[in-house]
């Protein structure tokens, strides 16, 4: 299960730069296949939340923070906007759905785009935290970091093995590992304990449901819900 605890990618960066196997891998290859892995994974902890500073509207427009991995909210004066599903939405200062005034945005090429034309925006954002040295820091976690090394290796390994240079017993054990620790660490790392679990269970759980939970941005999400018998 996930700790809390997070250990630096520049460890398992040089543990397999140092395997005579990839005595040709380049750092820059290494560094990208981690990356890789760590999205394909969707490892919840290799992520940490953010909120930005206000962000000021100009011309409808403002960019992201330069370490933004995914957006999950934007708000502006404290409420919560909505992804525009009209595609003229930046004509006006504000959207109009069921004479109720509600600011939209769209996102694009790091840049978002509103319904108002001047405005101050927060965004509720997950970046990829790094150390001292510039290496994301990715969840301490034995399985997540035995899968994310053979992961490397086989990546490597691949076009050499297609174009005849590695021999097939020797690229098979790679990717035997590969498969295994990656399988178990997506595993390991869905629920991150037992209060995890308890959050998870009592938003699925959930009588009454909340027909407008992106109002309250999410807030009540997992909350054990109590009704009240009369």
């Amino acid at each position: 299960m996930i700790s809390g605890k997070v250990t630096s990618l520049g460890s398992i960066m040089y543990k397999v730069l140092r395997n005579p196997i990839c005595v040709d891998l380049t750092y820059d290859q290494c560094a990208e296949f981690a990356l890789e892995y760590i999205k394909l994974i969707g490892a919840p902890l290799s992520y940490t939340d953010n909120i930005s500073e206000p962000l000021e509207i100009k011309n409808h427009k403002v960019a992201l923070p330069k370490n933004v991995i995914t957006v999950r909210g934007i708000s502006c004066n404290g409420n919560a906007m909505r992804y525009a599903s009209d595609i003229y939405h930046s004509n006006d200062d504000s959207d109009f759905v069921g004479g109720s005034k509600e600011y939209t945005y769209t996102l694009q090429n790091c840049v978002i785009t509103t319904s108002m034309k001047e405005a101050t925006i927060v965004v509720s954002y997950k970046s990829l935290e790094t150390d001292e040295f510039g290496y994301p820091l990715i969840p301490d976690n034995e399985s997540f970091k035995m899968g994310l090394e053979y992961y490397i290796i086989h990546r490597h390994l691949e076009p050499l093995w297609t174009m005849g240079k590695i021999q097939d017993k020797v690229f098979q054990y790679y990717e035997q590992k590969r498969h295994f620790y990656t399988g178990q660490a997506g595993t390991s790392m869905m629920v991150a304990n037992l209060d995890h679990l308890e959050t998870m269970m009592n938003a699925i759980n959930r009588l009454i449901v909340d027909t407008n939970p992106q109002k309250t941005f999410y807030k009540n999400f997992g909350e054990k819900q109590i009704i009240k018998k009369y």
